[in-house]
Protein backbone atom coordinates (compact mmCIF):
# COMPACT_ATOMS: atom_id res chain seq x y z
CA UNK A 1 0.00 0.00 0.00
CA UNK A 2 1.49 3.29 -0.92
CA UNK A 3 1.53 5.73 1.89
CA UNK A 4 0.16 8.78 1.55
CA UNK A 5 2.40 12.00 2.69
CA UNK A 6 0.74 15.18 4.34
CA UNK A 7 1.47 18.35 2.66
CA UNK A 8 2.97 20.61 4.87
CA UNK A 9 4.90 23.17 2.22
CA UNK A 10 3.47 24.92 -0.94
CA UNK A 11 5.59 27.19 -3.34
CA UNK A 12 4.76 28.49 -6.78
CA UNK A 13 7.29 29.02 -9.42
CA UNK A 14 7.72 29.87 -12.93
CA UNK A 15 8.88 32.54 -15.29
CA UNK A 16 8.72 36.35 -14.00
CA UNK A 17 5.58 38.20 -14.71
CA UNK A 18 3.49 35.05 -14.42
CA UNK A 19 2.05 35.86 -10.89
CA UNK A 20 3.80 34.32 -8.22
CA UNK A 21 3.79 36.74 -5.57
CA UNK A 22 0.32 37.25 -6.58
CA UNK A 23 -1.32 34.31 -6.17
CA UNK A 24 0.51 33.96 -2.55
CA UNK A 25 -1.43 37.05 -1.51
CA UNK A 26 -4.67 35.27 -2.71
CA UNK A 27 -3.86 32.29 -0.86
CA UNK A 28 -3.30 34.18 2.09
CA UNK A 29 -6.66 36.51 2.25
CA UNK A 30 -8.36 33.05 0.99
CA UNK A 31 -7.28 31.19 4.19
CA UNK A 32 -6.77 34.64 6.85
CA UNK A 33 -3.41 33.59 6.96
CA UNK A 34 -1.13 35.50 8.82
CA UNK A 35 2.77 34.56 8.25
CA UNK A 36 5.68 35.68 9.69
CA UNK A 37 9.23 35.34 7.21
CA UNK A 38 10.21 37.75 4.13
CA UNK A 39 9.38 38.80 0.96
CA UNK A 40 12.05 40.65 -1.91
CA UNK A 41 11.17 43.59 -3.94
CA UNK A 42 12.92 44.63 -6.69
CA UNK A 43 13.03 48.21 -6.99
CA UNK A 44 12.30 50.17 -10.36
CA UNK A 45 15.69 51.98 -12.45
CA UNK A 46 17.55 54.07 -11.99
CA UNK A 47 18.32 51.93 -8.80
CA UNK A 48 17.33 48.43 -9.85
CA UNK A 49 18.00 47.07 -6.12
CA UNK A 50 16.40 43.92 -4.47
CA UNK A 51 15.60 44.73 -0.48
CA UNK A 52 14.20 41.89 1.36
CA UNK A 53 11.76 42.82 4.15
CA UNK A 54 10.56 40.93 7.17
CA UNK A 55 7.20 40.06 7.57
CA UNK A 56 5.84 39.93 10.85
CA UNK A 57 2.15 38.46 11.75
CA UNK A 58 0.67 38.85 7.80
CA UNK A 59 2.17 42.68 7.69
CA UNK A 60 5.26 43.64 6.48
CA UNK A 61 8.16 46.28 7.24
CA UNK A 62 9.55 47.80 4.50
CA UNK A 63 12.77 48.77 4.84
CA UNK A 64 15.58 50.82 2.59
CA UNK A 65 19.11 50.47 3.95
CA UNK A 66 22.49 48.74 2.86
CA UNK A 67 21.13 46.59 5.84
CA UNK A 68 18.18 44.55 3.61
CA UNK A 69 19.91 45.09 0.27
CA UNK A 70 20.41 41.88 -0.94
CA UNK A 71 21.40 42.59 -4.37
CA UNK A 72 21.59 44.76 -7.57
CA UNK A 73 20.47 44.06 -10.85
CA UNK A 74 22.50 45.90 -13.70
CA UNK A 75 21.63 45.55 -17.24
CA UNK A 76 24.53 43.11 -17.44
CA UNK A 77 23.83 40.09 -14.81
CA UNK A 78 22.19 40.53 -11.45
CA UNK A 79 24.44 40.07 -8.43
CA UNK A 80 23.35 39.08 -5.04
CA UNK A 81 25.07 40.08 -1.64
CA UNK A 82 25.26 36.93 0.34
CA UNK A 83 26.06 38.35 3.60
CA UNK A 84 22.77 40.17 3.71
CA UNK A 85 20.90 36.97 3.17
CA UNK A 86 22.98 35.28 5.67
CA UNK A 87 23.06 38.18 8.20
CA UNK A 88 19.41 39.84 7.46
CA UNK A 89 17.64 37.21 6.02
CA UNK A 90 18.52 34.98 8.65
CA UNK A 91 17.04 36.53 11.20
CA UNK A 92 13.73 37.22 9.30
CA UNK A 93 13.43 33.27 9.29
CA UNK A 94 14.70 33.05 12.76
CA UNK A 95 12.20 35.35 14.05
CA UNK A 96 9.57 33.69 11.78
CA UNK A 97 10.53 30.31 13.61
CA UNK A 98 10.06 31.83 17.00
CA UNK A 99 6.74 33.17 16.26
CA UNK A 100 5.57 30.20 15.04
CA UNK A 101 6.39 28.21 17.76
CA UNK A 102 4.95 30.32 19.98
CA UNK A 103 1.85 30.48 18.21
CA UNK A 104 2.22 26.69 18.25
CA UNK A 105 3.11 26.67 22.30
CA UNK A 106 0.21 29.08 22.83
CA UNK A 107 -2.86 26.87 21.41
CA UNK A 108 -3.47 29.10 18.85
CA UNK A 109 -2.95 26.98 16.43
CA UNK A 110 -6.11 26.50 13.50
CA UNK A 111 -4.82 23.18 12.66
CA UNK A 112 -7.09 20.31 13.14
CA UNK A 113 -10.38 22.20 14.44
CA UNK A 114 -13.54 21.50 12.36
CA UNK A 115 -15.09 25.23 12.66
CA UNK A 116 -18.05 25.88 10.64
CA UNK A 117 -16.06 28.10 8.13
CA UNK A 118 -12.77 26.26 8.81
CA UNK A 119 -11.33 28.60 6.02
CA UNK A 120 -11.58 31.67 8.37
CA UNK A 121 -9.15 29.82 11.41
CA UNK A 122 -5.79 31.23 11.08
CA UNK A 123 -2.80 29.49 12.18
CA UNK A 124 0.74 30.03 12.26
CA UNK A 125 2.53 29.91 8.33
CA UNK A 126 6.05 30.91 7.00
CA UNK A 127 6.71 32.67 3.81
CA UNK A 128 9.79 32.71 2.10
CA UNK A 129 8.71 35.65 -1.29
CA UNK A 130 10.78 34.48 -3.09
CA UNK A 131 13.82 32.07 -3.02
CA UNK A 132 16.13 32.66 -6.15
CA UNK A 133 19.78 32.45 -7.45
CA UNK A 134 20.80 35.80 -5.74
CA UNK A 135 21.32 33.62 -2.72
CA UNK A 136 23.54 30.95 -4.00
CA UNK A 137 26.68 31.65 -2.03
CA UNK A 138 24.64 32.33 1.05
CA UNK A 139 25.55 29.23 2.91
CA UNK A 140 23.93 30.32 6.32
CA UNK A 141 21.16 30.97 4.64
CA UNK A 142 21.03 28.31 2.84
CA UNK A 143 21.05 25.99 5.69
CA UNK A 144 18.57 27.73 7.49
CA UNK A 145 15.89 27.75 4.82
CA UNK A 146 16.35 23.51 4.29
CA UNK A 147 16.29 23.27 8.24
CA UNK A 148 12.61 25.01 7.99
CA UNK A 149 11.52 22.86 5.45
CA UNK A 150 12.57 19.69 7.28
CA UNK A 151 10.81 20.53 10.56
CA UNK A 152 7.69 18.70 10.11
CA UNK A 153 5.79 21.25 12.74
CA UNK A 154 6.09 24.10 10.04
CA UNK A 155 4.28 25.06 7.69
CA UNK A 156 5.65 26.98 4.80
CA UNK A 157 4.37 29.05 1.60
CA UNK A 158 6.37 30.88 -0.64
CA UNK A 159 7.38 31.75 -4.50
CA UNK A 160 10.61 29.67 -5.76
CA UNK A 161 12.45 31.18 -9.31
CA UNK A 162 12.54 28.09 -11.94
CA UNK A 163 15.76 27.63 -12.48
CA UNK A 164 19.51 28.83 -11.51
CA UNK A 165 18.57 28.43 -8.15
CA UNK A 166 19.70 25.13 -5.24
CA UNK A 167 16.04 25.82 -3.28
CA UNK A 168 13.94 24.12 -6.20
CA UNK A 169 15.66 20.99 -6.59
CA UNK A 170 15.04 20.54 -2.89
CA UNK A 171 11.49 21.00 -2.68
CA UNK A 172 10.83 18.97 -5.49
CA UNK A 173 12.65 16.00 -3.88
CA UNK A 174 10.71 16.42 -0.42
CA UNK A 175 7.12 14.67 -0.11
CA UNK A 176 5.45 17.03 2.24
CA UNK A 177 5.77 19.79 -0.50
CA UNK A 178 3.83 20.84 -3.29
CA UNK A 179 5.29 22.54 -5.85
CA UNK A 180 2.95 24.31 -8.60
CA UNK A 181 4.80 25.24 -11.63
CA UNK A 182 2.56 28.78 -13.43
CA UNK A 183 2.13 29.71 -15.98
CA UNK A 184 -0.07 32.21 -17.92
CA UNK A 185 -2.30 29.35 -19.30
CA UNK A 186 -2.02 27.54 -16.36
CA UNK A 187 -2.95 30.38 -14.12
CA UNK A 188 -6.88 30.13 -13.81
CA UNK A 189 -6.47 26.32 -13.06
CA UNK A 190 -5.09 27.48 -10.02
CA UNK A 191 -7.12 29.87 -8.93
CA UNK A 192 -9.64 27.14 -9.13
CA UNK A 193 -8.06 24.95 -6.75
CA UNK A 194 -7.92 27.65 -4.55
CA UNK A 195 -11.52 28.55 -4.89
CA UNK A 196 -12.62 25.24 -4.26
CA UNK A 197 -10.77 24.28 -0.99
CA UNK A 198 -12.27 24.91 1.86
CA UNK A 199 -9.32 25.30 4.09
CA UNK A 200 -5.52 25.73 3.51
CA UNK A 201 -4.88 22.12 4.28
CA UNK A 202 -7.73 20.94 1.78
CA UNK A 203 -5.79 23.11 -0.66
CA UNK A 204 -2.49 21.68 -0.35
CA UNK A 205 -3.71 18.30 -0.42
CA UNK A 206 -5.60 18.82 -3.93
CA UNK A 207 -2.49 20.70 -5.21
CA UNK A 208 -0.48 17.92 -4.35
CA UNK A 209 -2.91 15.23 -5.69
CA UNK A 210 -2.15 16.45 -9.21
CA UNK A 211 1.41 17.05 -9.21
Amino acid sequence: MQRITTKRIFFVTGERGCGKSTFLAALMQKYALQPSGFITKREAPPESAVYMHQVVAGTARYRYTTGNKVGICPQQKPVGFAPIFDIFGVMCLKQAEESVLASLNSGCSGMGRTETAPQQVSFPVILMDELGFMEAEAEHFFRTVCALFSNPRYYIIGAVKPRGTRFLPVLEQMPEAAVFHLTLQNRDELYAQLERAQNFPAFLHTVGERQ
